[in-house]
């Protein structure tokens, strides 16, 4: 159902500067972007901008009230999914009990068809349908960093089981495994079409709030030595001189987020095969 993940969205203080720490620090180039009605994702409404470097995208939204958001900072607030035919998808969604905010998608500036999901049946969390356009917007793609795609979203939850039990039971998925956190506590990693989810359960799951909550992004380097060596030219910084494998054989290093805009995430090469 769903064939890869299209971008993670962050919410920001000031729209042109973080396009602009995207270009500088990324290589990435703003592919287009628009105002913002007020509603149930963007109270407030606001603007957004889309950019790409690599292959991957990045939706930046600028709400209009600021109350409560950092600067400088990059804040989690969903993760869009592409799927190749949004109307067939949405029907089988709803046939598993989803809800989404609108009857029929909207079209984004880039041509994207979009249609949220209710978060109250999503746990909580913010994630949309994509549809690409016939002919997607190409600006910026292959452009700096040189990233393969989005392996994965990370979630911080309060109980880790439930957590697996629910993306196996509603959305079909398959538990890879799991094992000691990198941060402490406890993780799992879930398949289900073609992405993939972790979930990491902290050393005191009964202090999160909320109980399941937008955590990391991981992002595919084919060669990621090289790719680490790009990155430390560009500015950026790591938590340790080498990637450690995590439970499933991928090779993963974390940025550190005093050079990621207070966001964590990630390069990761997968195993062979």
């Amino acid at each position: 159902m769903f064939d890869k993940i299209q971008h993670i969205g962050y919410l920001v203080r000031d729209l042109d500067a973080a396009v602009a720490w995207y270009a500088q620090d990324f290589g990435g180039e703003n592919a287009g972007g628009s105002t913002l009605p007020a509603g149930g994702i963007i109270p407030s409404g606001g603007r957004n901008a889309f950019v790409h470097f690599g292959k991957v995208e990045v939706e930046l939204i600028e709400p209009q009230d600021k109350t409560g958001l950092p600067a400088d900072t990059l804040v989690m607030h969903h993760v869009g999914y592409a799927v190749s035919d949004i109307a067939a998808s949405i029907a089988d969604l709803r046939a598993r009990g989803f809800k989404f905010f609108s009857d029929t998608p909207n079209t984004n500036v880039l041509g994207q068809q979009v249609l949220y999901f209710d978060p109250a049946s999503t746990n909580g969390v913010l994630i949309h349908l994509t549809q690409l356009p016939s002919q997607p917007s190409v600006v910026g793609l292959d452009a700096g960093v040189k990233i393969d795609h989005i392996v994965h979203a990370g979630y911080l939850v309060n109980n880790l089981e439930d957590a697996i039990a629910w993306y196996v039971d509603k959305l079909g998925g398959t538990h890879l495994g799991g094992g000691a956190s990198r941060r402490g506590g406890r993780n799992a990693f879930v398949n289900f079409g073609q992405v993939q989810v972790e979930l990491i359960e902290p050393p005191d799951p009964a202090s999160l709030v909320p109980a399941h909550s937008m955590d990391h992004v991981g992002y595919v380097a084919l060669d990621i030595e090289a790719t680490i060596a790009d990155c430390r030219a560009r500015g950026f910084q790591f938590v340790a001189d080498t990637p450690n494998t995590n439970a499933v054989g991928q090779q993963v290093l974390y940025f550190e987020t005093d050079s990621s805009r207070g966001s964590r995430m990630h390069l990761t090469q997968l195993p062979a095969g």
